[in-house]
C-alpha cells in the first residue's frame, strides 16, 4: 500500500509540475478600426534605402608602380585601384621629386635623378570623400 501511494503522490507531483510549466498561448490582438486607421499612413510612407556606400568615410585607395626601383632615367607606370567611390573621381599625384602633380588615374613618369622617392595619390569622388595611398621609388644611380 505504501508503494501504491508513494506511487500516485510521484505521479500527483510531476502532473502538478508540468502542468506549471507550461507555457499558456495568448490569443492573438484584434486589431479595432481606430487602430487600422492609424497604422495606414505610416504603412504607406515610403521607406528610405540603405546604401551601403553612405557608410563610407573613406575611399580605399591601392597603387602599385611599376617598376619600383632602377637607375636614372627611370619609367614607371602607375596603377590605381579605388574602391568604395562614386564617380567621378579626381586624382591629384604628388611623385616626391619635386615635379608638377599629376591628375590621371594611372600615369606615367620619369624620374630623372637617382634618389629615394615617396609617390602620394590623393583621390576625391564625387561625393567629396576622400582617400590617399603612397608608394616608395628608389631610383640609383649605377656604380
Amino acid at each position: 500500500m505504501s508503494r501504491l501511494f508513494t506511487s500516485v503522490m510521484v505521479l500527483a507531483i510531476i502532473t502538478l509540475l508540468a502542468a506549471c510549466t507550461k507555457e499558456q498561448e495568448k490569443p492573438a490582438a484584434k486589431a479595432t478600426p481606430e487602430a487600422k486607421a492609424a497604422a495606414a499612413p505610416a504603412a504607406a510612407a515610403p521607406q528610405a534605402q540603405p546604401s551601403g556606400s553612405d557608410d563610407v568615410d573613406e575611399l580605399y585607395v591601392d597603387l602599385d608602380a611599376d617598376p619600383d626601383e632602377g637607375s636614372p632615367p627611370l619609367t614607371v607606370k602607375f596603377t590605381s585601384t579605388i574602391e568604395d567611390a562614386t564617380p567621378p573621381l579626381t586624382y591629384k599625384w604628388d611623385f616626391g621629386d619635386g615635379s608638377a602633380p599629376g591628375t590621371e588615374a594611372n600615369p606615367t613618369h620619369v624620374y630623372q635623378k637617382a634618389g629615394e622617392f615617396t609617390a602620394t595619390l590623393n583621390v576625391k569622388d564625387s561625393k567629396g570623400i576622400a582617400g590617399s595611398e603612397e608608394v616608395d621609388i628608389l631610383v640609383e644611380a649605377d656604380q
